[in-house]
């Protein structure tokens, strides 16, 4: 009866302002984004844009009522030596607009597609090098689109506000005076991986806030309210999973801190009583979980058949890329020893942390002074819990990637553990007199120091955009003008470009950072990826690009580049059968008067066509276009009992299954289409590579046959084998390999 009677004045509006603070109005948008995947697939945008508001305006209200009452209003001092020092911080580099490489390479094409409609349209064919989630894409979009493109980057800002509140109120049992909290709050967010991205559109920062107040909830230790509380870690972790998948890492700490508190030392009269409450709310925090992530794994699954493309597809095994883990070699630690003292190592090996070599060293501090306080901690479990986390999440982390830039919320628990350590020195050494009360402090208080002054030093000399700072440009107020005012890339061209690019049907992705110009400049219309190898490795992902190219026949296809990607770009078509047509140089500013992309504007045309749609044979010296691996075989003159060893002249009909004219006498071997035999024993296992071939001489158009003679030689030993027949190109692929029919035949050798 208690219970039901405390769930009801949760639920009391006159109750749900009591616990409003700062960071629920934060929360807003990032529950609005998810409910918006949910009702984006509905085809009347304002309708899906009602239903999405009205959705978040429930859960909202839900986990509002879930939250305890504000007890302690978040003190005024935290706006002047928090928000304060952060929004001057932001304000370094808030006129140049964002050019980071991920963010024109697939951060700004994920959120203006999923704002607009579904993510993957018809026709596509990987747009970018990888889909990830697009939650947070989508939230940087929406402050993108209200507050235009400069200054939607204050969602990074808002997001470490909200990281600072919550660090508030972790530190205030440990800080009472308002002003040292504060400062503290200060000195454990500077930290240059932070602040690097404070105005970009990468989205790292984003998960910080939710990853941290599930940490406060996971190792709060008041009884009552476990209900409420399972709930909203369970969906405040998995808001931080939508939003980055690498935060696995950090959840299972969380979780085992949380389980930990939940049951050990507990009577064992309580202990069977809760353990069949939690079994009954399990489902609804599983629900919880999985609700920010499931609309993106449903479509990702659909598209590729991996929720987790292209991760560890050695166990979810998409058709549509290699089996095997999807790793940056480039980053992180080599072997078992580096990988658990990673932590550590990476101070020595900042070249392998990211691509900025300097590291002021939060996360190694951190890591040995968490070890520290796990053993002299002991009456202090929510400290010892935030200990356990950093170290456990540091070890994880490093398995999984090693990557610093995905591990802000390990400096973030860092900060935390030297802040906590340097006030128990305070506090042990305050009866002591004399040098004897300052030596054990001076070393952590000159580590803080120099940290933080690393740190900022960086961060005023580097970040993702490579952008300069304020303080050292000339016309600032000419540059910060189109503030507010630049929320369409279209209004910066002139009116001849708008008109060229009106004729634009399909997009290839041939070269880095066109996606975001691509789908700024013509949102609407399927965007083929071909610079991407990795897309080309199975005979699932040709056929599906072969598909994309059949359904886009017809339509008017261009390509974005810049002068110094032109050879590659031609060559990554090249290499897909397509070659370059008309060329048109396009200046693109922007969102400023002041930064340009000299670009050029390509058509797309098939090579097997010429200017006037009429075709002609695939080009000489190139590999075949995907679509031309389409043949099938036949023979008529084939014994069905082969003497051991000996030679035997064959005829093998050849006819070109593809709309491709596939060409004959090529100038060297290499590319030449052939076709060849090899031996199977009767179990399947290889006899030989290849055995005979015979060459292609003249072109073969679709639909035609060619008769060809074929020397192959039987196997030296007696037994029953399989003859396979497969037309080749030579150096590029057997056929058979690319998905055709290959003729295979049972013999017998005596």
């Amino acid at each position: 009866m208690k219970s039901s009677s405390a769930s009801f004045q949760a639920f009391r509006f006159d109750q749900f302002p009591k616990r409003l603070e700062p960071g629920t109005f934060i929360l807003i948008p990032y529950i609005l984004i998810f409910a918006w995947q949910y009702a984006g697939a509905i085809r009347n945008k304002t309708l899906a844009w009602t239903v999405a508001a009205i959705i978040c305006a429930i859960v909202w209200y839900l986990y509002v009522s879930f939250t305890d009452p504000v007890k302690e209003k978040l003190p005024n001092q935290f706006w002047l030596l928090v928000a304060l020092p952060l929004l001057l911080i932001y304000s370094l580099r808030v006129i140049f607009p964002d050019i980071s490489f991920d963010v024109l390479d697939y951060h700004i094409f994920q959120g203006e597609r999923v704002l607009r409609g579904p993510l993957f349209r018809p026709g596509d064919f990987f747009p970018t090098p990888a889909p990830f989630n697009p939650s947070p894409d989508i939230l940087t979009g929406l402050y993108r689109h209200a507050l235009g493109y400069r200054l939607g980057t204050a969602v990074n800002y808002f997001a470490l506000i909200w990281t600072g509140m919550i660090l508030s109120r972790l530190l205030r049992d440990y800080l009472a005076s308002a002003w040292l909290r504060c400062a503290a709050v200060l000195l454990v967010l500077l930290t240059e991986q932070l602040l690097f991205q404070i105005n970009n559109y990468m989205v790292d920062l984003l998960a910080l806030p939710l990853l941290l107040e599930a940490t406060r909830l996971a190792i709060y230790l008041k009884p009552g309210g476990e209900t409420s509380r399972t709930i909203r870690i369970a969906f405040l972790l998995g808001g931080a999973i939508a939003f980055k998948l690498a935060n696995l890492a950090f959840l299972i700490p969380i979780l085992m801190v949380y389980v930990f508190n939940l049951f050990v030392g507990v009577d064992r009269d309580k202990l069977q009583h809760r353990i069949l409450r939690f079994s009954k709310i399990a489902p609804a925090a599983v629900l919880a979980f999985v609700m920010p992530s499931l609309p993106f794994t449903y479509v990702i699954y659909r598209f590729t058949g991996s929720p987790i493309f292209p991760f560890y597809n050695g166990i979810f095994k998409s058709p549509y890329w290699s089996q095997g883990a999807a790793f940056d070699p480039r980053w992180g630690p080599h072997g078992l020893f580096e990988t658990i003292a990673w932590p550590v190592v990476m101070f020595f090996r900042p070249e392998r942390l990211c691509e900025f070599t300097a590291y002021s060293g939060r996360l190694s501090i951190g890591f040995v002074l968490a070890a520290i306080c796990v053993v002299i901690a002991r009456r202090d479990r929510e400290i010892r819990s935030i200990a356990f986390i950093t170290l456990l999440g540091s070890i994880l982390w490093s398995a999984s990637s090693g990557y610093i830039r995905y591990a802000l919320y390990l400096e973030l628990t860092s900060g935390v553990v030297l802040i906590w350590l340097v006030r128990f020195l305070w506090r042990r050494c305050a009866q002591l007199s004399g040098w004897k009360k300052w030596a054990p402090q001076i070393p952590l208080w000159l580590l803080l120091a120099s940290q933080c002054f690393f740190a900022l030093g960086y961060v005023y000399a580097w970040e993702w955009s490579n952008r300069e700072t304020i303080l050292a440009s000339s016309h600032v107020f000419r540059k910060a003008k189109d503030l507010f005012r630049d929320r369409s890339l279209r209004t910066y061209l002139d009116a001849s470009d708008r008109s060229i690019l009106d004729d634009v049907e399909v997009w290839f992705e041939t070269t880095y950072k066109t996606t975001a110009l691509e789908v700024l400049l013509k949102t609407d219309v399927p965007i083929i990826g071909v610079r991407e190898f990795h897309h080309f490795d199975t005979n699932a992902a040709r056929q599906k690009f072969a598909e994309a190219l059949e359904a886009a026949r017809g339509k008017r296809m261009f390509t974005l580049t810049d002068r110094s990607s032109l050879d590659s770009a031609r060559q990554a078509l090249a290499a897909r059968g397509l070659r370059t047509g008309e060329t048109r140089a396009v200046s693109i500013y922007y969102f400023s008067r002041t930064l340009k992309f000299d670009m050029l504007l390509m058509e797309v045309l098939p090579a097997w066509q010429n200017d006037s749609g009429q075709m002609m044979p695939a080009a000489k010296d190139l590999p075949l276009p995907d679509i031309a691996f389409k043949a099938r075989l036949s023979v008529s003159d084939v014994p069905t009992t082969f003497n051991a060893g000996q030679k035997y002249l064959i005829r093998v009909i050849l006819r070109n299954e593809s709309r491709v004219i596939w060409p004959g006498g090529q100038p060297r071997w290499q590319y030449q289409i052939t076709v060849g035999n090899r031996w199977l024993t009767e179990n399947g296992a290889k006899v030989n590579d290849v055995d005979g071939r015979v060459a292609l001489f003249d072109d073969l158009a679709p639909s035609a046959s060619v008769e060809l003679p074929l020397t192959i030689s039987a196997p030296n030993e007696p037994g029953i084998y399989i003859l396979q027949l497969d037309a080749i190109q030579e150096g590029v692929a057997w056929f058979g390999d690319r998905g055709s029919e290959i003729l295979a035949l049972k013999v017998k050798v005596e």
